[in-house]
């Protein structure tokens, strides 16, 4: 293979190492509005902040799914798909611990599963507890974050956080935060990788009692034009089963949305809304602190005391898979970027 054969393949392999979603599908509503999803008889199914294009999809608190079909001005117009198979939870007395149906009874080892934790949107923040809905800078999500990360330890899973900053808050941070991401994976391999944000809509899309604390809901969000679609979707599909089995009237559902969210870099990527800036942070941190519990039942640790086995459900070996692959294409694309450069400094 000749020099310009090479050049033309590790070019090709940059363009594949760049985001896979258009940029505008990763927009949100202007300040201050918001999408409002309605069934056939106008019944209001979901408020999100996130741009709403035809085609998205929303599974409910209550597992029924709807799709959108047509949005006029911040009117989403769905049509009811049915009620979703979800994940099957089952009681596993030997273990004392909260099974998948398909999953076999974990084997105890000392190697703990890894979560990785960013937050694209830096500056978000809530007007109960920060005072306003957005500080440049660090905002009131990094102490959401941080109470999430802190669960996590406490249940014994190893933590990778970040707290980089990718203000401003625009088209371009989801660019700006895949770096991040990115630096995450070749760090600690995560198992799961997480990026956490919070919605903005009225309060009560996310107000909730938990075990008799008030709590904000989790929204988890899939983007559905990413390569690792489905395996997102079925892990988000795991961690909405455990939430309703262990943390009833935690869930906000999950919304399907017209982006990629950098999550075509791991097969068990989410990305989640803990509350709105109208709900109060203290609230929000509850919220965070009771998803982080759900935790052990989805990477199948539960009663073990501490997380220490590596998840056992279907997909495990694939994320080891999506990051070497994403380690070499990145290598070749930065060996190709050399390549053009030094040719055209020799001309």
């Amino acid at each position: 293979m000749n020099k310009g054969c090479i050049v033309l393949l590790l070019a090709c392999l940059c363009i594949l190492a760049t985001p896979t979603a258009v940029l505008g599908e990763q927009e949100e509503a202007p300040r201050g509005k918001y999408y409002t999803l309605v069934d056939d008889n106008n019944n209001i199914v979901h408020q999100t902040a996130i741009k709403v294009y035809p085609g998205d999809e929303y599974i409910s608190s209550d597992n029924s799914r709807y799709k959108v079909i047509e949005v006029v001005g911040e009117t989403a117009r769905c049509v009811y798909q049915g009620k979703e198979r979800m994940p099957e939870l089952n009681y596993n007395s030997e273990k004392t611990a909260w099974l998948f149906q398909e999953q076999s009874i974990p084997v105890e080892t000392k190697k703990k599963p890894t979560i990785a934790i960013y937050h694209t949107h830096s500056d978000e923040s809530y007007i109960k507890g920060d005072g306003k809905e957005s500080i440049e800078g660090n905002g009131g999500i990094y102490d959401v974050g941080k109470i999430f990360a802190d669960r996590l330890r406490q249940l014994g899973f190893d933590i990778t956080y970040s707290d980089a900053n990718h203000n401003p808050h625009d088209i371009n941070a989801y660019n700006r935060s895949r770096r991040t991401a990115m630096q995450l994976i070749r760090k600690s391999s995560p198992d799961v990788v997480v990026d956490v944000h919070r919605d903005a809509v009225p309060a009560d899309q996310y107000q909730t009692e938990v075990k008799g604390e008030d709590a904000t809901k989790i929204k988890l969000v899939v983007g559905r034009t990413n390569p690792n679609m489905k395996a997102n979707l079925d892990f988000a599909k795991q961690i909405k089963a455990a939430m309703d089995k262990k943390a009833p009237g935690l869930s906000n559902g999950i919304f399907m949305g017209k982006g990629d969210y950098n999550q075509d870099l791991s097969p068990r990527s989410i990305l989640i809304e803990v509350g709105s800036h109208t709900n109060s942070k203290d609230e929000a941190e509850k919220g965070a602190e009771l998803f982080a519990s759900t935790m052990p039942v989805v990477l199948g640790v539960e009663g073990q005391g501490e997380a220490a086995a590596k998840p056992l459900t279907e997909g495990s070996g694939g994320a080891s898979t999506a990051i070497l692959i994403i380690l070499v294409v990145v290598g070749a694309a930065a060996a190709g970027y050399y390549l053009l450069n030094k040719g055209a400094q020799s001309r």
